[in-house]
């Protein structure tokens, strides 16, 4: 859940963030200008074009250059998707990755989609937040992953659960049961559930519902794409079935989505 959003020129020079903690995790990014995290061991002066992550009640405020002005935009969060949070866990936070001009352009139009409903709440509200989330989780995910391996006693459960989701995405107009999926990837069904808890924190069923639904939002964007077909190549059958499930995870149909 989105607790808090901001974005703009801010001047941390002149007003610096004092020390104080969050309830959730924090994303901020620095897109134009320089900014600091300020810790108590003092400011963590870093290069332009950052992206910080932050753990729920961490202490630590923000400055800059007297004189300096910098473009921003910050997410407050209560959770993180389980994959990132796995991975997180595992090394030493806070972190910050280096953004490059195509991702400080995404998320300047981000914090826009988002700062938007935050101040015009509409059905679509919710489906944007998850969205703003998954984007941003995805961006520390895919940076920490270029340079951290899953520890060698994981290893095996994680490339397993890997190639399940490849598999499960590739056939996805099929909807695969958990029995058809493990015995395509060599584990039994059991195996293979306790591997997605192990790696994901989440049941075959819960990640794979996901990459269905993501993938209906994703031809949803095409207003030609009916909802019969949608229905189809998500692996719902048809597009009752694809309304009522879709309706039942977002609140919305895909006819309000759309509007």
């Amino acid at each position: 859940m989105l607790i808090y959003v901001g974005r703009g020129v801010r001047r941390y020079g002149e007003s610096p963030v004092a020390l104080h903690q969050r309830r959730g995790w924090e994303f901020q990014a620095v897109l134009r200008g320089a900014i600091a995290p300020m810790l108590p061991e003092g400011p963590d002066f870093s290069p332009k074009k950052r992206l910080w992550l932050f753990p729920p009640l961490h202490q630590h405020g923000w400055i800059a250059g007297k004189g300096s002005e910098a473009e921003v935009v910050v997410f407050h969060f209560l959770s993180l998707p389980a994959p990132l949070k796995t991975m997180v866990e595992r090394i030493a936070l806070p972190l910050d990755i280096a953004l490059d001009d195509e991702a400080c352009r995404r998320l300047r139009d981000l914090a826009g989609r988002v700062a938007y409903y935050w101040s015009n709440p509409s059905p679509a509200m919710m489906m944007c937040n998850e969205q703003a989330l998954m984007e941003l989780s995805l961006l520390v995910y895919e940076s920490l992953s270029k340079d951290e391996a899953p520890p060698a006693a994981d290893r095996s459960g994680w490339f397993v659960v890997q190639r399940a989701m490849q598999v499960f995405a590739e056939n996805l107009p099929e909807n695969l049961s958990q029995e058809d999926l493990a015995r395509r990837v060599g584990v039994s069904a059991s195996h293979l559930r306790r591997l997605f808890h192990e790696v994901l924190h989440l049941s075959p069923k819960q990640m794979l519902d996901q990459m269905r639904f993501q993938r209906a939002t994703q031809l949803m964007a095409d207003p030609a794409t009916k909802l019969e077909s949608v229905g189809e190549q998500c692996g719902f059958g048809s597009a009752s079935a694809f309304s009522r499930a879709f309706r039942h995870h977002f609140g919305c149909s895909p006819q309000a989505w759309r509007s």
